[in-house]
């Protein structure tokens, strides 16, 4: 009967708690036996009879003290497991492989193996800094169904510089308030196919005025920019991706939230967007008109270098302006613009909404320019058709609360500029380096569980935003294996 012989094709090794797990792929089905041993193969040589001469040509390999083990599966198969529990670390193992096809001995005609147990390497944690989307809502009513639907809406100004301070609030006083605090974090870095073992979010917390607050985590659904609509879409998410209770004895310090299975699922199911650097966007009400020779100027000053190559501005139409122009300039010691521009890009304002207040609209500003940090900058808005009947107008806020820019007006097509110091206009500026990924919305449990607050009662959790920069940004830690 001819020999039977077997190649092994593949050899995987897997850990596993304990030990290793080993698939080895044949080039025949065969029911496979694994022999192996702690001690190093000896090796010897086989004299053979060349032309009337012995010669030592060939070697042979003796295992000693070996075990035999046989595969995992039942009859005879192309791949096959081997369970090798206990394996400790460090330890080296040396083993080969023979089979059986039917009744038939199949010897393997591949070379030994050998495989050592490496330590396994420590957990790799990665952190994750805020994004510059962090946000709050307000709701105010009489009512607490009222409120929490999302009545009298308003985005609160406190989490722009200097205060960086973010609200999770319920509270009754002559009306019910609610508050919800928007986080995002750029987790499309993320390595490929990791393995996300513990995730926790990091707050550094400022204040506790109330009474002891549980807060919880939910996905973020809102858009970019925030937007009160948005406020509905997070009132119907109601599952907790974690939660923590908050005293007094947590101010002043980072304190952590430990997201639970769910909330490490929502790791990085939010789509990237374009990074955001400066903004402005809180309490608007006025406008300034743009047309003709009528010009509008926010000047705005970035605290990292950067490309921007998009701006997105609030703005509304009064008929139909035609084509705008929006431009970036340097802003001289005025805050208004100076020399030529650096970017423009062009939006047709027929196309823009007509309703009070405005709405977003995002502007490309081709290649964009390099804008440095420390240096201000302005953003131009120019609608050379318009007319005062058929105007843009750029929408802001009285009392500015913009600490890094102002506002400028020019009636000769920029040949001169006027600057108001005491208020701002809407813009936010980006650029196209992808951000985002990770959403969450943070609210108290009384908002969470629809469960209005008593009398007096004050649930009140507050905490740095990212605008305040290095050592007080929310972080989101993450724990890979």
């Amino acid at each position: 009967m001819p020999k039977c012989y077997i190649s092994i094709r593949d050899v995987k090794a897997y850990r596993i708690t304990g030990g290793v797990k080993l698939v080895v792929t044949t080039d025949i089905a065969c029911h496979l036996f694994m022999r192996w041993s702690l001690v190093p193969p000896q090796a010897h040589t086989v004299p053979l009879l060349r032309r009337g001469l012995y010669m030592h040509g060939d070697r042979y390999y003796c295992f000693v003290a070996y075990h035999d083990n046989e595969q995992q599966e039942a009859g005879d198969t192309i791949e096959h497991s081997f369970i090798k529990v206990p394996w400790v670390v460090c330890e080296c193992r040396y083993f080969h492989f023979w089979g059986m096809v039917g009744l038939d001995v199949c010897v393997s005609n591949s070379p030994c193996f050998m495989l050592h147990l490496e330590e396994e390497a420590p957990p790799q944690v990665h952190e994750y800094l805020s994004c510059w989307h962090n946000r709050h809502l307000v709701s105010n009513h009489g009512t607490w169904s009222t409120a929490r639907n999302g009545a009298a809406l308003l985005k609160d100004g406190d989490y722009q510089r200097p205060n960086s301070i973010l609200y999770v609030l319920t509270l009754l006083n002559a009306s019910f308030y609610l508050r919800r605090a928007y986080q995002n974090f750029d987790t499309h870095i993320l390595p490929i196919g990791a393995n996300i073992d513990f995730a926790r979010l990091g707050l550094y917390v400022t204040g506790v005025p109330g009474l002891d607050t549980t807060i919880h985590i939910t996905k973020g659904l809102w858009n970019e920019p925030v937007v009160a609509s948005d406020w509905a879409l997070q009132t119907a998410e109601i599952t907790s991706l974690g939660s923590r209770l908050f005293t007094p004895a947590d101010i002043g310090k980072y304190v952590y939230i430990d997201l639970n299975a769910t909330g490490i699922a929502w790791i990085n199911q939010r789509p990237t967007e374009n990074k955001q650097f400066e903004s402005y966007d809180w309490a608007k009400n006025m406008h300034w008109p743009i047309h003709g020779n009528n010009y509008a100027s926010q000047s705005f000053t970035p605290q990292t270098s950067h490309i921007i190559t998009q701006v997105r501005l609030r703005i509304s139409r009064l008929g139909l302006p035609g084509t705008i122009n929006i431009r970036i300039y340097e802003a001289g010691a005025d805050h208004c613009p100076i020399g030529a521009p650096k970017a423009s890009g062009t939006l047709d304002a027929n196309t823009l909404t007509t309703a009070n207040w405005g709405d977003w609209y995002l502007i490309d500003l081709g290649a964009g320019a390099y804008l440095d940090s420390g240096t201000e900058y302005c953003i131009v808005i120019e609608a050379p058709a318009g007319t005062a009947a058929k105007q843009v107008k750029w929408w802001g806020s009285t009392g500015n609360n913009y600490p890094n820019g102002d506002p400028c007006y020019s009636v000769n097509a920029g040949g001169s500029w006027t600057p108001y110091i005491d208020q701002a206009l809407y813009f936010i500026e980006y650029s196209d380096t992808p951000d985002g990924g990770t959403k969450f919305c943070l609210r108290t449990a009384s908002d969470l569980g629809d469960s209005p607050p008593g009398v007096g009662q004050h649930f009140d959790v507050r905490f740095h935003s990212a605008q305040k920069g290095v050592g007080f940004y929310p972080i989101l830690e993450l724990t890979l294996s």
